[in-house]
């Protein structure tokens, strides 16, 4: 409930009451198409049609709604009236994303950890991002380093290189990703005929396929790089050649088209077939001064006679009662018919280069349409890891938590923000190598030591590591063995960790008590609890009633008899911990969503006020307007620090 409220109070905030009504009908009504959000919304004294799409726009443009297009089935009569190349008739379900408008919370620590981690660059990357939600590459690069630009006063190109490959860091390390593009969904059968005519047209062509796996790979890196003005010239400009050569094989200038369709070279010939001779001539010795003013061919064609040959079977004139003729022309055609083929591999190669460069040019068309935004799920990652890093030192040493980033870093791919299984495996022999990599000499571990403090973090409680055995591949191929990173259950200590921490502060030691031997017992009745406890029996009985109504702790009932009377039935007590973090999470929610209102309230009285001393310079304020401006700052510095901190908890229980 207060979850919806504080997303519903954040986008509020930051877009107005107009994007605000939208998010909150889909938050409240869950997946809606475009017509219901329209007969929901608009009317009289309402939100008007063009309205909703702009705020429709603006939610997806801030990742705060997704959306999913379904095809409308047809009939055969609206089939045969639809208009080839026109899109198909769709309809679109839309969707608040709740998770993305509580991540908005959390901008200011996002900056903070880019800024120490990746530098100035990537932060300047990232608030622009923040504030545009989704932006082109070209355009991001152009914006985040005109910033740099004004505050350095350093060279536009030498700036712009060191931000994409600032830019091209980041989407290695996953943090910033392309943003989703949904295709159109139909019923099986029309994504059946639909896949079926894919493969018909797209089957012989591997860089198709190519095309959509990185379509669906939202970390592809751009296959093109770009410039302050647009997309760098990396693609081969082989374009103006493969048109010269072609003039010359075909003896006339013409304009060839990007990608030349099968069977052009023969329709060329055929048409070059039917000239006279008279033509043949003049057009041979036009070749021969475009060779002496272009190398495109080797020294060996120069040699060749200025003869243009378009076909091996073309029809030649031979005077059958003449022999020395015919064999005089049996030559000729020999030698005609090697240059052809050669010209011919020539035409073949110009008009595969020249399929390729369409094919760039497309490319690098489809890369400026990308837009690229933030990954929030790495972030929650890194704070995640960061935690367990903390947990790990405390618990051991700085050694072991030295260790355990080296062994994250080699398999922090298969880490997910809320996902608690094992990762995947690393050899001893790697993490070695990874953990001496930037150390001193004197601070660097052997193979001892290494095995050591590996066998330390695999005997702890919860185990921190899991060695494979010695059976498995994995194990058997390395002499250190192969280790799995258990970061599900350092967080799962985490979290109960913070779980005790809050009911320590409610119900002192005693609830603290009770709380952790309910954890290690499961089952207990009153008397026994009291007993292991340490506690009176009657301040114990008060003291579990008290945290049965704040649903800490549960009651299970086991009878001796049908009845279900007093005297004969078991009274246990147990503890059901995802029930409690749910319930903490709510109410951490709820302190969330009443300190904002309270800053609110806090703020109106002043806003005029403020507002005014915004516009005045230090000299023109009054001791007054100071004071009331020193007042509602530290009242906003305090409130967005409890804020902070009560994020801090929630993302322990709600984001790990």
């Amino acid at each position: 409930m207060y979850e919806q409220k504080v997303a519903i109070d954040i986008v509020k905030e930051s877009f107005g009451d107009d994007v605000t009504k939208v998010f909150e009908f889909l938050v409240q009504r869950g997946k809606s198409s475009y017509k219901i959000i329209n007969q929901s919304l608009s009317g009289k004294g309402r939100l008007t049609i063009k309205r909703i799409k702009q705020c429709l726009l603006v939610l997806i443009q801030h990742n705060l709604v997704t959306y999913e297009e379904f095809l409308l089935p047809l009939t055969k009569d609206e089939v045969e009236k639809l208009v080839p190349g026109e899109p198909l008739p769709s309809d679109s379900v839309y969707e608040a994303i709740i998770v993305n408008a509580i991540h908005r919370l959390r901008f200011p620590k996002f900056i903070n950890y880019i800024k120490h981690s990746k530098g100035d660059e990537a932060a300047y990357i990232l608030e622009e991002l923040i504030d545009h939600g989704r932006l082109p590459m070209d355009l991001l690069i152009k914006q985040a380093s005109q910033i740099q630009r004004v505050d350095t006063f350093e060279d536009q190109d030498d700036i712009t290189k060191r931000f994409e490959d600032t830019f091209t860091k980041l989407i290695m390390d996953q943090f910033i990703m392309r943003a989703p593009r949904p295709r159109p969904i139909s019923d099986q059968d029309t994504s059946n005929a639909l896949s079926k005519e894919a493969k018909k047209i797209g089957g012989a062509s591997g860089n198709n396929v190519g095309a959509q796996k990185k379509d669906s790979d939202p970390f592809a890196l751009p296959s093109v790089g770009f410039s302050s003005n647009g997309p760098l010239s990396s693609v081969d400009n082989s374009g103006e050649n493969d048109t010269e050569t072609l003039e010359i094989l075909t003896g006339k200038s013409s304009t060839i088209p990007p990608q030349p369709k099968k069977g052009t070279a023969k329709k060329t010939s055929a048409k070059l077939k039917s000239t006279t001779t008279t033509t043949t001539t003049s057009t041979t010795s036009s070749i021969g001064k475009k060779r002496k003013s272009r190398d495109i061919f080797d020294d060996d064609d120069d040699e060749e006679p200025d003869l243009l040959v378009i076909e091996e079977n073309v029809e030649i004139n031979v005077n059958d009662h003449n022999a020395a003729n015919k064999n005089t022309t049996t030559t000729t055609t020999t030698t005609k018919t090697g240059q052809h083929t050669l010209k011919k591999s020539k035409l073949d190669q110009s008009s595969s280069r020249q399929q390729q460069n369409g094919m760039d040019q497309q490319r690098i068309i489809d890369e400026s349409r990308v837009l690229w935004t933030i990954n929030y799920e790495q972030f929650i990652i890194e704070f995640k890891l960061k935690a367990c890093y903390d947990f790990v030192t405390e618990k051991n040493n700085q050694q072991s938590g030295l260790l355990f980033n080296a062994m994250v870093k080699l398999c922090k791919r298969s880490i997910r923000s809320n996902q608690d299984s094992l990762t995947s495996c690393v050899y001893g022999e790697n993490i070695l190598e990874e953990y001496n990599r930037d150390l001193d000499s004197s601070k660097k571990m052997d193979k001892l030591q290494i095995e050591k403090y590996l066998s330390i973090m695999q005997a702890s409680r919860p185990s921190m590591v899991t060695k494979m055995v010695s059976k498995s591949k994995q194990s058997s191929s390395s002499e250190l063995g192969a280790y799995q990173v258990n970061v599900g259950n350092i967080i799962g200590i985490i979290k109960q960790k913070m779980v005790e921490s809050i009911i320590k502060q409610k119900f002192g030691d005693n609830g603290l008590r009770v709380f952790k031997l309910l954890l290690i017992k499961n089952l207990l009745e009153p008397k026994q609890i009291a007993e292991l406890a340490m506690i009176p029996p009657n301040e114990c009985k008060a003291l579990l009633f008290n945290m049965m109504q704040k649903n800490i702790i549960r009651l299970q009932e086991i009878p001796r008899s049908s009845d279900h009377f007093a005297n004969r039935t078991f009274y246990l007590f147990f503890v059901d911990l995802p029930t409690i973090i749910a319930t903490f999470t709510e109410d951490i929610f709820k302190a969330i969503y009443n300190t904002r209102e309270r800053l609110k309230s806090e703020l109106e009285p002043h806003k005029d006020a403020l507002e005014k001393l915004t516009q005045l310079d230090e000299d023109q304020i009054t001791e007054d307007q100071a004071k009331i401006y020193k007042k509602t700052d530290r009242i906003t510095q305090t409130l967005l620090t409890v804020i902070l901190n009560l994020d801090n908890d929630l993302l322990h229980l709600y984001s790990f």
